[in-house]
């Protein structure tokens, strides 16, 4: 099927059970399509948390969960056929399913039962295509489709509400201007930069620069329980569990932030701060965060080294790219000429 008409009002329902990054690379996409093609609604069939970062846009409608056995169904051989459709699936003109091979079968099953325009769209390329970043790839299926949208990076504007609860937070930790936010974590063990680097990167942080550094320790992020233990005893301010939306807002109050590929660098980003993504095993030419405010620093470990390090020993941090670009982007009036002229294993995208 085509696409429905732009001057049409559009109700539309967005499927994508992926991980937060992968949910904030397809949204900047599913951001631009409202606008540009009048969808007036968008209910989410996803994950609530993930889904909440969009409380302040216009068009969100209803949040409904990929529990349950629907799924399921629709993927069985037979049961597909006859299995009920929930109304918010009936009531749609456009069903876009966010995905890999099975939500592609999925999409072809609910084309055949609904009258909506069900449309398929794969979520990111296969392993072996290291050239297209993941915004483009998902842009170029979309205009394939019939919507031709640009590469605008996704923004979030927390709600006033949630800006100043974290503000409070911030002064309940004693923080009291703008800190350096630090997320060592990732859901992928084999993403994070060894803990020797972070290490050394908080102490070069708290010595050399007049701002206090707030490090964030995510929710599957219990393998890090000693490193930040080690660093609470230190002295540094730790924040951990907080809600998706209450993350956001913090991001947004912060100066800087640092990271490991992750999806909380990818909301970095979308918050709207300089953020340095410090890649891996990915390729940052695919998975970089999107932003006019990030860059992504590509480096190569043993993965016996992720989570070595020496508490009892001073650090010494040597990666004179980060920390050059850490003191460009505090004293640089124009951070955009920054991130051009990085050198090395820099990578900038868009």
């Amino acid at each position: 099927m085509t696409a429905v008409g732009q001057s049409e009002k559009i109700r539309a329902v967005v499927f994508h059970q992926g991980a937060l990054g992968d949910f904030l690379m397809a949204a900047s996409a599913i951001d631009e399509l409202a606008v540009a093609f009048g969808w007036a609604r968008i209910d989410f069939w996803s994950k609530p948390e993930h889904v909440s970062l969009f409380t302040a846009k216009s068009y969100l409608g209803e949040c409904h969960s990929i529990e349950g056995p629907l799924i399921s169904w629709l993927l069985h051989d037979s049961l597909w056929q006859t299995a009920a459709l929930p109304e918010f699936l009936l009531g749609a003109d456009q069903v876009l399913i966010f995905g890999q091979s099975g939500s592609r079968v999925m999409a072809e099953r609910l084309s055949g039962r609904l009258s909506a325009n069900v449309s398929w769209v794969q979520s990111f390329p296969a392993a072996n295509d290291t050239r297209t970043h993941v915004s483009r790839f998902l842009r170029r299926q979309l205009k394939g489709l019939g919507w031709p949208i640009g590469e605008k990076p996704l923004t979030l504007s927390p709600p006033v509400s949630e800006k100043q609860a974290a503000g409070e937070l911030l002064r309940e930790l004693g923080i009291y201007s703008k800190p350096v936010f630090i997320h060592p974590g990732s859901g992928g063990r084999r993403k994070v930069w060894p803990l020797g680097n972070w290490h050394g990167l908080l102490d070069w942080i708290r010595g050399e620069l007049p701002l206090q550094a707030l490090l964030s320790i995510g929710p599957s992020d219990d393998y890090m329980d000693e490193f930040s233990g080690a660093m609470r005893e230190a002295g540094v301010p730790i924040v951990s569990g907080l809600p998706l939306l209450r993350l956001c807002a913090l991001l947004s109050l912060c100066r800087l932030y640092i990271g490991s590929d992750s999806g909380v660098s990818h909301l970095a980003a979308a918050a709207g701060i300089p953020s340095i993504a410090v890649f891996g095993p990915t390729d940052a030419r695919v998975w970089a965060p999107q932003g006019s405010n990030a860059v992504a620093v590509s480096r190569k470990w043993k993965a016996a080294d992720n989570f070595t390090w020496a508490p009892s020993e001073k650090p010494d941090f040597q990666d004179k790219e980060i920390a050059g670009l850490v003191k460009g982007i505090l004293h640089a009036t124009h951070l955009e000429s920054l991130i051009q002229s990085a050198t090395g294993h820099g990578f900038r995208q868009d």
